[in-house]
């Protein structure tokens, strides 16, 4: 039996609401998607501001899989 969109679109705005919340916990792991959303900007500052300094730098945590450690973000002050 298929879920019905609106319980697909609950169940989609749960789980960003749990990955912000991570993030600002500074619980686990963020992609480039969670932080654009954290900070409103697009992916391409997130990269961009990685490379300069301003966020450290992201782990490789699998061959197309590279995500920001959100314990280092808070530790860095990134997250204030």
């Amino acid at each position: 039996m298929e879920r019905s969109t609106e319980t697909k679109i609950l169940e989609r705005q749960k789980q960003e609401t749990q990955q912000i919340e991570d993030l600002t916990n500074g619980r686990g792991f963020s992609s480039d998607k969670t932080l654009a959303r954290f900070f409103d900007c697009s992916r391409k500052t997130i990269w961009t501001w990685s490379s300069e300094g301003k966020l450290p730098p992201p782990d490789k945590i699998g061959p197309n899989t590279t995500r920001w450690n959100n314990g280092q973000l808070k530790e860095k002050g990134c997250l204030s």
